[in-house]
């Protein structure tokens, strides 16, 4: 399953449009205390739709913060 990066989305109005809800329906959620993180799958209805099924990982906490002990030597 690949991973939806900047490099896969075009630069359509209705592209940017996509990504920037999908960030804000995970932002609000997590904001919200949400379980976001795993695996969905999205059943639709008629039939003659697809269904989908969608991993919400999180990403970047390998990120250090300013408590972070540094590696680094004076």
């Amino acid at each position: 399953m690949g991973v939806l990066d900047r490099t896969d989305v075009g630069e359509s109005p209705d592209d940017r449009d996509f990504e920037r809800e999908l960030r804000d329906l995970l932002l609000t959620a997590f904001a919200e205390r949400e379980e976001i993180t795993g695996e969905r799958d999205l059943r639709t209805i008629p039939d003659q739709l697809p269904d989908w099924r969608v991993t919400v990982e999180r990403c970047g906490d390998e990120r250090p913060t300013s408590a972070s002990p540094s590696d680094e030597s004076p």
